[in-house]
């Protein structure tokens, strides 16, 4: 064996990691989210369809813009989300009620008084990114907005959404084509089928 490769390869540093920093380019900072924000996307996609799991993923960029993603739908998700902390509220006032006012909080009651402020932190920022959302749109469909006066990051992103839901429809066709020929092809193998059964009853002849 060479010695000088060996000792080469003792010297290896090996894989080092990767310092995470603020891009400051910004056109690769607007190519980085969007890249990434798809990556979001798809891992949600797949933790849904391999899980089971009912997924939502709400993200604001670098300029406050809101992009969200859902499995079976956002809302749908978020409701139910809100409910369970509206649920765990209401537990939490029951709870504080029927306890005694000299009594010392322990370290678990402590912590979960701080869930519960942060989840109604969250259940107002749900709250405002409905209502914006609701107001940009007007209850219009995404794909009918306007976008002369959108950036570059949405623009991919809004590109990149179409692409998919072309590609998701194009799916969904493709499924509906399939289901219905087999369909058909059941329909005329028993009609096939049927016939034989009259053509053999008809001529049934004894030897």
């Amino acid at each position: 064996m060479d010695i000088t490769t060996n000792q080469q390869r003792k010297t290896s540093k090996g894989r080092q990691k990767i310092e995470i920093m603020k891009v400051e380019k910004i056109n690769s900072r607007y190519v980085t989210f969007s890249k990434r924000k798809n990556g979001i996307f798809r891992k949600a996609t797949e933790l849904s369809t391999l899980c089971g799991a009912d997924v939502a993923v709400i993200l604001f960029s670098e300029h406050g813009k809101v992009f969200s993603f859902g499995n079976p739908d956002v809302d749908e998700v978020l409701d139910r989300y809100i409910a369970e902390i509206e649920e765990i509220d209401n537990n939490c006032n029951l709870l504080e009620s029927s306890s005694s006012s000299s009594a010392t909080e322990t370290e678990q009651e402590q912590e979960y008084k701080k869930s519960l402020n942060r989840l109604a932190e969250m259940k107002k920022a749900v709250d405002v990114i409905r209502n914006e959302t609701d107001r940009k749109n007007n209850g219009e469909f995404w794909w009918n907005l306007p976008i002369h006066n959108k950036e570059k990051e949405e623009l991919e992103g809004y590109k990149e959404s179409l692409e998919e839901l072309k590609k998701n429809v194009l799916t969904k066709i493709d499924e509906m084509a399939s289901h219905n020929a087999s369909g058909e092809t059941r329909i005329i193998n028993q009609f096939i089928e049927g016939q034989n059964d009259g053509l053999e009853a008809g001529f049934n002849f004894e030897y």
